[in-house]
């Protein structure tokens, strides 16, 4: 009975420092930009090990707007969705710039990209999700810098919207997986929005005309005290 007891422990243990082998900076990644322009959101894989890691990557899942493009890049880039791609991290080697080149090809909008990044002999034990979101808004062409915002940033309890123009009527509130979670009609200029059932986190804000065209993008920041 010891025996087997022993025999288990070895197994689990060493199956959980496989798991180990490798790390990402963080599971989550955001960034925006102008709708203009490739928006890079990414992450650093770091190798744990004193030996090289044969590694894989796939796109899981993707939620892009209409005319966005996508390139992932490990130590060079790629274009294709469903291939299993394979890079390889010396020991103790950091991939600093892991990421992914989001292209709105000047349409707004806010995309997520989701990756599976394992070790290509077990992927089961090591398997670990990337998801990376870009938020787009094009560049205003008249002199004033952002008339429309959202406050207070970060935000406790209820957002309000600052619009010198008066032309947002709708405001949906996305997470950072491109998920889709509240929307509020706007009314008036002192209008609050709740807000106070979000977890603590990251969201984009997105604001839109009567006739639901996309005015501009935000990110906010949700805190709990």
């Amino acid at each position: 009975m010891i025996q087997k007891l022993l025999i288990f422990l070895f197994v689990v243990l060493h199956l959980g420092a496989k798991a180990q082998n490798f790390s990402l900076s963080s599971s989550f990644s955001s960034a925006q930009g102008a709708a203009q322009q490739e928006i890079a959101s990414l992450v650093s894989i770091k190798n744990n090990s004193n030996r090289n890691l044969d590694l894989r990557w796939d796109i899981d899942r993707t939620n892009l707007p209409s005319g966005w493009s996508i390139q992932v890049c490990d130590k060079t880039c790629h274009t294709l969705e469903g291939k299993t791609v394979a890079f390889s991290l010396a020991p103790n080697e950091t991939l600093n710039n892991f990421r992914v080149i989001f292209n709105p090809n000047g349409q707004e909008g806010i995309g997520n990209v989701e990756i599976q990044i394992y070790e290509a002999q077990n992927r089961t034990q090591t398997e670990i999700s990337a998801n990376f979101t870009a938020s787009a808004q094009n560049s205003f062409s008249n002199n004033k810098t952002n008339p429309q915002r959202i406050y207070p940033n970060p935000a406790v309890e209820y957002i309000m919207l600052e619009d010198d123009d008066n032309v947002v009527k709708h405001l949906e509130i996305f997470n950072v997986m491109g998920r889709k979670i509240d929307e509020f009609v706007v009314s008036t200029s002192a209008q609050k929005f709740d807000v106070s059932n979000l977890p603590k986190g990251m969201y984009m804000v997105r604001m839109l005309d009567s006739q639901r065209a996309i005015i501009r993008t935000q990110r906010i920041s949700k805190y709990n005290p």
